[in-house]
């Protein structure tokens, strides 16, 4: 299943990172040097969870897990990316809809977040939903996402299967242009050949 663009916008180094916190006995102070009986605390933060599930495309169910508790969270920051990052895992997952759904509501939170619009196009584009892909992949980049290389391919892939294949090779060259080393789009430039106009080609 190929896989959605992740959300650049939910800054890691933003969020809590899993930490050990030593916990020292009632009344004691807190020792120089570790000490046996004290106890080792973990905390995980479930929207960071979320966010590393997404990114990796790995324990899928674990990570949604996670995302379900983050957007139920009162208090959690970052409500719209992580409603992007669990719509990634709900599409890894194979649930179009609830990814679909998923945007729809990050939308909600921040209508001007281009990485929802993306990532609901490449949801449409596997549905066989072109016109709508396309709509949301134009608002997308007029929003500047995160990865507008991956806009631009799937812009121009969509128009290659209509046959537009000039628009198709502007936007693969688009999506070169903004990451040179962009393999998909490299492969699909290889099967142009561009020819002065008017010349007969065989």
């Amino acid at each position: 299943m190929k896989r959605l663009a992740l959300l650049g916008a939910l800054l890691v180094s933003a969020m809590t990172a899993p930490s050990a916190i030593a916990a020292p006995q009632l009344g004691g102070s807190m020792p120089d040097k570790p000490m046996d009986n004290l106890t080792m605390i973990y905390s995980t933060d479930p929207a960071l969870q979320c966010y590393n599930t997404a990114r990796a495309g790995a324990d899928l169910k674990y990570g949604l897990e996670h995302c379900n508790t983050a957007v139920l969270d009162p208090m959690m920051n970052y409500r719209a990316e992580t409603f992007v990052n669990r719509g990634i895992i709900r599409y890894d997952l194979g649930d179009h809809s609830g990814a679909l759904n998923d945007f729809n509501n990050a939308l909600e939170y921040n209508p001007a977040l281009g990485d929802a619009y993306l990532n609901q196009a490449l949801v449409l584009v596997a549905e066989k939903r072109p016109a709508e892909a396309m709509a949301a992949i134009n608002q997308g980049i007029a929003l500047g996402a995160t990865n507008l290389q991956v806009a631009y391919y799937s812009r121009a892939m969509i128009a290659d299967d209509a046959g537009h294949y000039a628009q198709a090779y502007r936007d693969y060259r688009q999506a070169l242009k903004i990451k040179p080393d962009y393999g998909p789009a490299q492969r699909q430039l290889e099967r142009f050949k561009v020819v002065p106009k008017g010349t007969a080609t065989q």
